[in-house]
């Protein structure tokens, strides 16, 4: 009869046993799914809150018309992307973004994208800024909150041609420098320009 009762017991320690380890085990797989960032369709999660995405975008619901002349004296001409008066941030200190970089708009021809990059090499130096969500953060962490990449699609071509899309923005700088960025349209190899920000190039 004792032995029947141990015996009976065992089973019972085993069975407790058996179900707190499929409750760990549970827990530990809905952990997961949560961590590893998928939503309910099973799909990654997009950027949190206050990060930068690997590519911003500005397209044609957040800009505007654009500078239709270019002012080489005072313009920046990067491939089809004209940067607005950046040629005056050459002799001054960064006076936006909280004292940390330079208001400079870009504008993009109707119909057309483009890709501006910082290269790898530079983006803890210049970051940027063409959002509000990206304003925010560079405001908050300089250089290290603003955008690395940003894809510029404009407004489609209607109307006569030569007319601009544009967007207001700029750049965040560590301290003042000439800056490299790339531009990059679809089908060719990324272009290397030099821009003013702060000092001459």
């Amino acid at each position: 009869m004792v032995s029947g009762l141990l015996r009976g017991a065992h089973r019972r320690g085993a069975l407790r046993l058996a179900g707190l380890l499929l409750a760990v085990l549970g827990a530990t797989a809905i952990g997961y799914v949560v961590l590893s960032g998928s939503d309910d369709e099973g799909e990654p999660a997009g950027p949190a809150a206050g990060t930068a995405a690997a590519v911003a975008r500005a397209d044609c619901a957040t800009g505007g018309p654009g500078a239709a002349r270019v002012s080489p004296k005072n313009d920046a001409v990067l491939g089809p992307l004209v940067l607005i008066g950046v040629r005056y941030a050459g002799a001054h200190r960064p006076d936006a973004f909280d004292g940390q970089g330079y208001k400079i708009p870009v504008s993009l021809r109707t119909g057309t994208t483009a890709t501006l990059s910082v290269p790898g090499a530079s983006r803890r130096h210049v970051g940027l800024v063409f959002s509000l969500d990206a304003q925010e953060r560079a405001v908050a962490r300089g250089v290290q909150g603003a955008d690395r990449s940003v894809l510029f699609v404009a407004c489609p071509a209607e109307g006569r041609a030569g007319r601009r899309t544009g967007w207001p923005g700029g750049f965040v700088v560590d301290r003042r420098r000439c800056a490299t960025l790339l531009v990059t349209v679809a089908g060719r190899a990324p272009e290397r320009h030099r821009v003013p920000l702060g000092r001459r190039c």
